[in-house]
């Protein structure tokens, strides 16, 4: 893929300093703009936060810019729905629902990172809580903490990664992980949604590791409203399948166009575009065709300015 051209011209799925992404919503427009980009959705977590500022960035830039989020979800093991993400579009971001919903999510979110940091400067680490919160600048993450860690303790980390594998992963060796007091369940993320104007997507399928049944999940979220799936997703620079060949990630891909077909939910694409907080990954380098794109806008009834 040439450095100066977009492989796909609609992006889906970006992160911005409002979540744990690297670049403002402006910086991330102006770029996709330069990349040829016409059609870009902000997906930070749990927040709409950067949403105008990115919309504006659009009208200048000439980037239709779809408003969005991705829920991080209470897991179900009953139900076999672990670590579910669900991508909202086409939301308003200022639908009262949405807004206080979003509102009891973020004080959960801060709480919880807030206890997390407590329990790494147990661990001797030196990672002030102000420091962290002015970094995130939205809601904090544990990129945000690994950040902050590294750059106060080169003497125990060399990498972001280090920081994550010894403390931040749930499966480190002195996990700091402590659950949130407050967390919407996949079909309240739906529902929410769907109260907000908009669809509710689920995040990169293929990534679902602790899933015992992924095509059964499918199905259960469809019946709780799920709309579509993120069926094109770069899985070898991400989630879920690291590392794997490109025939391998095109076998996720049809496995996953395959079910949306025979489910009739819709199709989505997108990069989960991070930045420098996830190096490998580029502005569309996963994402739809402008025909793709047309077809699904025209299906939902958006109007964009081609």
């Amino acid at each position: 893929m040439s450095s100066a051209v977009a492989r796909y011209p609609v992006d889906l799925q970006v992160h911005s300093t409002y979540s744990d992404g690297a670049g403002t919503p402006q910086a991330l427009v102006a770029r996709a703009a330069a990349l040829g980009i016409r059609v870009l959705a902000l997906t930070d977590h749990d927040t709409v936060q950067g949403v105008d500022a990115a919309r504006e960035a659009g009208r200048r830039h000439g980037v239709w810019v779809l408003p969005g989020l991705e829920f991080s979800t209470r897991s179900d093991r009953d139900l076999d729905l672990l670590d579910i993400n669900i991508l909202g579009y086409g939301i308003d971001p200022h639908h009262p629902a949405l807004t206080a919903v979003l509102q009891q999510v973020v004080e959960s979110r801060i709480e919880q990172k807030v206890r997390q940091i407590e329990r790494l400067q147990g661990y001797g680490v030196d990672v002030p809580v102000e420091d962290v919160l002015a970094r995130a600048g939205g809601v904090p993450g544990r990129l945000h903490i690994a950040q902050v860690a590294l750059e106060r303790n080169p003497q125990h980390f060399q990498s972001l990664q280090e920081v994550f594998d010894q403390y931040l992963a749930p499966d480190a060796p002195h996990s700091t992980y402590v659950t949130r007091s407050f967390s919407l369940t996949v079909e309240e993320s739906i529902a929410v949604t769907h109260a907000a104007g908009g669809i509710a997507v689920l995040a990169h399928p293929g990534s679902y590791t602790r899933v015992q049944d992924v095509n059964g999940a499918v199905r259960r979220m469809q019946a709780m409203g799920l709309d579509g799936l993120e069926v094109r997703y770069p899985y070898a620079q991400n989630r879920g399948h690291r590392g794997a060949s490109a025939a391998q990630v095109a076998r996720v891909i049809a496995r996953f166009r395959s079910l949306a077909l025979e489910l009739d939910l819709i199709q989505t694409g997108g990069s989960d575009y991070h930045g420098t907080a996830k190096p490998g990954i580029t502005l569309g380098m996963a994402g739809l065709t402008l025909a793709e794109w047309t077809a699904l806008a025209a299906r939902l009834g958006w109007r964009w300015d081609a």
